[in-house]
Order: structure tokens, then C-alpha cells, then sequence
């Protein structure tokens, strides 16, 4: 399998997981402030790590990108955890995760990346099993709010995808990057805690899900990092963000959420979609 095939997968799967997380942990009543600040805790030195055990601790231009992603993250990581305390992860996070529709648009009007009819194709399922995971919501069947939130996370991953690229071809390095993001998560995360003036967690899963939740989205996007490495930002970005089939089926084992005939459509498309970008 090609090495930015496997990245891909690997980020999928940490981010997958990450974001079950941010829905089953709210039976903690996760509090934004807190949550955002803690799990930086664990994602900033978990990436340090990676960029230190990789030696790439290396200062560059293109990471005032990652800087400016770390601001988008924050951001987009919030309007999620809001979104969970209002609806079920197996339809919003689908939406969350269109993502990469964005982040290839993005790329094919301002960097020029390539789009084989092959690679078309691919993106039409992958585009066509979120939006059949989402179905409820689109239906006028969910909250409106959350789907709000929901699209507004899309648009900011998409973006951060965007500046990953122009980042690492600035000649960043991957685990940097994700360093420099942390970094620009952490300005905006211990500001909004104080304002916010919730109390920090000391145990308990208040505690130890943001924990979990920095190291399994530091390790993601270090992964997405080198993926696109080794190619087009139009195939691995949709890979990673079909990390919505991981967490959909969590949810409906360990969380009894349904799923419907037409989402399961949905994840029978996004693993084809995952094969045809293996192949183009």
C-alpha cells in the first residue's frame, strides 16, 4: 500500500477515536474552557515529542501556518464539542468531516493539484456517504444549532487542511507543524478558559478524555503531515476525514445510537471511496 495511504488510514483511525471521545465523554459535562486547555495539555507535548524523536525541530517560514491553524483548530474542535452536548456523533460528526470537499477545492483553485477521473469519482462517493450519514439533519429531523456548529467546523478544517499544504511546501516539516498548531491552540485556549471561569478538572473522565483526546489529534495530524508528503492533499485529506465510519460505529456499540439503512449506504461508500483512492 502506498505510504500516503497508510498515513491517511492512520489518521483516520486517531481521529475517529478522538472524536467518539468528544461525544461519550459528555456524560462528564464537559466544559469548553477546561476542555479545550487540557487537552492541549497532552496535544502540545505529545507533539513536541513526535517532532523531536523525527528531528524536524526545525524553524521554517510555512509555520506560521500551522500558527494560524492552531487558532482555526481551537475553534473548530469547540464548535464540535458544543455540537455533541445537542446531538448524535453519528450524524453531526458525517457533516464535520466533509471537510475535505473544502480542502480539495481549496487546493485545486489555488495550488493547481491534479483531479484524474478516477480521483473524481472517488470524491463523489466519499462526498455522497457524509451526506448520507448526515441524512437526519438535512431532513429537518435534528437540531439546527448543532448542525450549525457542524458546518462551521467543516469549513474550518477545510481550511487547515489548505494551509497544512501550502505549509509543508514552504518546506515545514510535518511534526513541526503540528507543533507550531499546538502552540496557536494554546493562545486561545488558556485566554477562553479564564474568561470562561470554570473550574479545572482533577480527576475522572472531566480529566482524563481531553488527556486522550490531545495525544489522539496531535498523532492525527501529525500523520495527515506526512502523508502529504508523499501526495495530493485531494486524496489523503478525504481518507482522514472518512474517520466519521470509525466513529459512527463506536457509537452505535458502546452508545446505542441507530443506525439507519441509508447510513449504512453511507459507510458502504466511504469504503469504497477509500479503495478507489488507494488505486488512483
Amino acid at each position: 500500500m502506498p505510504p500516503e495511504i497508510v498515513f491517511a488510514l492512520l489518521s483516520m483511525c486517531f481521529l475517529g477515536t478522538s472524536d467518539f471521545l468528544y461525544k461519550w465523554g459528555q456524560k462528564w459535562d464537559l466544559r469548553g474552557g477546561p476542555f479545550m486547555l487540557v487537552q492541549n495539555f497532552a496535544y502540545m507535548p505529545t507533539a513536541f515529542g513526535l517532532a523531536f524523536l523525527r528531528s524536524e525541530l526545525a524553524w521554517n517560514p510555512g509555520l506560521w501556518f500551522g500558527l494560524l491553524n492552531g487558532v482555526l483548530a481551537f475553534t473548530a474542535f469547540l464548535f464540535i464539542l458544543l455540537a455533541m452536548r445537542r446531538g448524535e456523533a453519528v450524524t453531526l460528526i458525517p457533516i464535520v468531516r466533509l471537510n475535505f470537499a473544502v480542502t480539495a477545492l481549496l487546493t485545486i483553485t489555488l495550488i493547481g493539484e491534479e483531479v484524474t477521473l478516477l480521483k473524481g469519482a472517488a470524491l463523489l462517493l466519499a462526498g455522497s456517504a457524509v451526506l448520507a450519514g448526515g441524512s437526519g439533519i438535512f431532513s429537518g429531523r435534528g437540531d439546527r444549532r448543532a448542525l450549525a456548529l457542524a458546518v462551521g467546523a467543516m469549513v474550518l478544517f477545510g481550511f487547515i487542511g489548505l494551509f497544512i499544504k501550502i505549509g509543508l511546501g514552504m518546506g515545514a516539516n510535518p511534526a513541526a507543524m503540528t507543533l507550531a498548531q499546538s502552540l496557536g491552540v494554546f493562545c486561545m485556549a488558556l485566554p477562553y478558559a479564564i474568561r470562561s471561569g470554570d473550574p479545572m478538572p482533577r480527576r475522572g473522565g472531566a480529566l482524563w478524555v481531553p488527556l486522550v483526546c490531545g495525544v489522539l489529534t496531535s498523532s492525527s495530524y501529525v500523520s495527515l503531515s506526512v502523508g502529504f508528503i508523499y501526495g495530493d492533499a485531494v486524496v489523503i485529506a478525504p481518507i482522514a476525514q472518512l474517520s466519521f465510519v470509525l466513529t459512527g460505529l463506536l457509537a452505535v456499540i458502546f452508545l446505542g445510537e441507530r443506525l439507519s439503512p441509508r447510513k449504512g449506504l453511507g459507510v458502504a461508500c466511504a469504503v469504497l471511496s477509500i479503495l478507489i483512492f488507494a488505486a488512483a
